[in-house]
């Protein structure tokens, strides 16, 4: 497990409001001597810092030196110790409850509107001077205080960047920004001049304060994705203590304890078989649906269901098991997954050196010709407006954002978007087979000409997770009547009630008998069976095959892109599922017989890997872009890209998407660079006035806007 290797140590970091607060701790912490890394996820808030190899033995002292930096810093800092998960996602949600407040942001809002509706009046004319000045006085009592209030984080956040990393960013280049604008305007103020920029300042902060509001939202949304539970009623289980079963809360069982697991539960803990004999199914797990035979002494895992009541010698308690350290090390691994991201980063900062260059430039030469105090400050605010990196930095969530609504409609779910930057530059694409690309197709046949029933079945097929129902033919039928609820029962089947009060049961001819069905003996034990009312109407035709559409898709990537490698990863040890797939074409390898580390190990740099399942976890954690595909599983699957509906296709229109949202971003960079050179050269000459600077940098927003708004338009791509 991550917390066991000697040359890593793991921290959960509070107090950080924006991806600029990680930057400054990763910056502070790799320069202290011992560290050779260090990487702070803002989404998920942990630090990750490796050591170098000959300093493990200074641990103890070096872990001091990392709180003690961090917390000067301005920042809280936990060190993660064993069984951290247990207790990570309160701590995540404790400091979401801590971070920028809608109220905060409402504030800044409500002043700022005032502010510049009273700065509009003043500016209309048609008033006396003095009842301008009175205006401006009014525009500035509500827009300073707005200035403040949405400053102030930037202010810290870009003052420890510059402290603590040496980095000029762009939370410190608002701050300036601010700072400038109050000093213009109170100086002008005070000498009875009817200038205040107060309300054009608040406006702006108020925009980015929304921004930022808006990417803590997401960014969180996306690490709950990440987190992990079996079952909400496995929160209890019965123990062997003092010769007798008691039950008692999981997270106390401890390893040596022995536990009972009823038929229908998914396995809690990791342990050994007591019993002589049992049968579980591992479908989360290995992505097989086939039962398993087992006899005392198996391993057996967290996320297996039991096919029949059996008692384990528990070895892993929680916390310990399997799966939960698959989900440290995924949560771990977003860490790394910075890709193409880095350079929007670097342009980031040279826009702000950029900017200060230019308004210090400005200032400077309002100096050279012995202009006024006043003048020469108000030279430098206009600096600031006109050549503020917002036209593109603030910019990015925004385009961000388009990119995740127009692949939502799409029914790709974007968690990091950066993904998409990513994509464009991967070498290899890797594919789990069962379930991904050998899809579970199902068909229902009736009894009688009970069609009636497939409207049923064709929104179960959408709301559960069952998984004969994952690929159910499509059926073009509409629901006459909206389910009440859904009961699923792991490894067995499910029930489903109407408004109307019609029950449908779905399973096997087993769990149709104890629901009190009369299921014929002729029927065959092992098929799947429906009831309609306690009455069995029709039965699902099972066939796992590989069918025409995974063939078609595989031969239009690599006409898309030909220059990836292509490979299938399976733990199926089939000899015969290797000539299947290699006769497709040349560039297509396959490895079988893989179990999810070995998985994991052979994952490349600069790659992409699509599955479906549990078993695919460590594959899709050491993956640059991980991609999952279908329902059947949730949960702990941290995943860059979901896509809801179960079709290859859908693949094909995300990395044409994906160079599209780069080539955009790409323009609309450059535009953003070509303005402030341009804006740079008038601003010399004296071409822009504080009022103008401020229409300037609405004007250019507007089409910084206009240049992302394409990123709204998503063309489907069809294997």
């Amino acid at each position: 497990m991550p917390a066991k290797v000697k040359n890593e140590l793991i921290y959960f970091i509070s107090g950080m409001w924006c991806s600029t607060c990680a930057k400054s701790i990763s910056e502070s912490v790799v320069r202290l001597d011992g560290v050779s890394s260090a990487h702070v996820n803002y989404s998920t808030k942990l630090l990750l810092v490796k050591t170098e190899a000959s300093s493990h033995t200074l641990a103890p002292s070096l872990d001091l030196l990392i709180q003690d930096k961090v917390s000067r810093i301005g920042f809280g800092i936990k060190k993660q110790t064993q069984n951290w998960l247990q207790y990570f996602q309160e701590d995540l949600q404790n400091e979401v409850d801590q971070k920028i407040t809608w109220v905060q942001v409402g504030v800044v809002w409500f002043l700022a509107m005032w502010s510049s509706m009273l700065g509009l009046a003043s500016y209309m004319g048609g008033l006396l001077e003095s009842e301008i000045y009175y205006l401006s006085v009014a525009s500035a009592a509500l827009g300073l205080p707005a200035v403040f209030i949405g400053a102030w984080p930037y202010a810290q956040s870009g003052l420890r960047a510059l402290i603590y990393s040496r980095w000029l960013t762009l939370d410190f280049f608002i701050f300036i920004g601010a700072i400038a604008a109050t000093c213009v305007t109170l100086y002008s103020l005070f000498t009875r001049a009817s200038i205040s920029y107060a309300d054009s300042s608040a406006m702006i902060l108020a925009i980015l304060l929304l921004t930022k509001k808006l990417e803590n939202i997401f960014a969180h949304k996306a690490t709950a994705k990440i987190l992990f539970q079996i079952q909400p009623e496995q929160d209890q289980i019965l123990v062997f203590k003092k010769q007798k079963w008691v039950l008692a809360d999981t997270h106390q069982v401890r390893s040596g304890d022995i536990i009972k697991v009823k038929e229908n539960q998914t396995l809690p803990l990791d342990g050994q078989l007591e019993s002589p004999t049992a049968q579980i199914n591992n479908h989360l797990l290995s992505g097989e649906d086939t039962p398993i035979s087992l006899k005392m002494g198996d391993e057996v895992l967290a996320g297996a269901i039991a096919n029949s009541e059996m008692q384990i010698r528990v070895t892993s308690p929680q916390g310990q098991r399997r799966v939960d350290e698959w989900a440290e090390k995924a949560l771990l691994a977003e860490n790394h997954k910075a890709g193409l991201q880095r350079i929007f980063i670097k342009l980031e900062q040279h826009l702000v050196i950029l900017a200060f260059s230019g308004a210090l430039l400005i200032a400077g030469s309002y100096i050279y010709r012995s202009a006024p105090l006043t003048k020469v400050i108000e030279s430098f605010f206009v600096g600031i407006l006109i050549f503020c990196p917002c036209l593109f930095a603030s910019i990015l969530p925004l385009a961000k954002r388009w990119a995740h609504f127009a692949l939502f409609n799409k029914g790709i779910l974007l968690s990091r978007s950066d993904a998409l930057l990513d994509l464009c530059s991967i070498q290899r694409f890797y594919f789990d087979k069962t379930g991904t690309l050998e899809n579970v197709e199902s068909q229902f046949v009736a009894f009688e000409n009970k069609d009636f029933i497939l409207p049923y079945l064709k929104e179960l097929s959408i709301k559960s997770r069952h998984i004969i129902l994952r690929e159910l033919k499509e059926l073009d039928a509409v629901l006459p009547k909206p389910f009440k609820h859904i009961t699923e029962i792991p490894g067995q089947g499910l029930k489903a009630k109407t408004t109307d009060g019609d029950l449908i049961i779905l399973g096997r001819p087993s769990f149709l008998r104890a629901q009190n069905i009369v299921v014929p003996s002729s029927l065959w034990d092992h098929g799947t069976y429906v009831a309609l009312n306690h009455q069995v109407v029709g039965y699902i035709l099972l066939q796992k095959n590989f069918n025409a559409s995974a063939k078609s898709f595989l031969k239009h990537l690599l006409t898309l892109f030909p220059h990836l490698e292509v490979k299938i990863l399976s733990g199926d040890p089939s000899s015969e599922a290797q000539a299947k797939y290699t006769t497709i074409d040349s560039r297509i390898q396959y490895q079988g017989d893989l179990s999810p580390e070995g998985k994991g190990a052979l994952i490349k740099p600069r790659s992409a890997f699509l599955g479906d399942g549990i078993n695919d976890i460590m594959a899709l954690a050491h993956a640059q872009v991980s991609l999952r595909l279908g329902h059947r599983a949730t949960g702990l699957v941290p995943v860059d890209i979901y896509f809801t509906r179960p079709h290859l296709s859908q693949i094909l229109t995300l990395l044409t998407y994906a160079h599209k949202y780069k080539k955009i971003l790409i323009q609309t960079g450059l535009a953003a660079l070509v303005y402030n050179v341009v804006a740079i050269s008038l601003a010399l000459y004296g071409a822009f006035s504080p009022l103008g600077a401020v229409i300037a940098m609405a004007l250019s927003f507007s089409l910084m806007l206009l240049s992302v708004f394409r990123l709204q338009f998503l063309e489907e791509v069809q294997s």
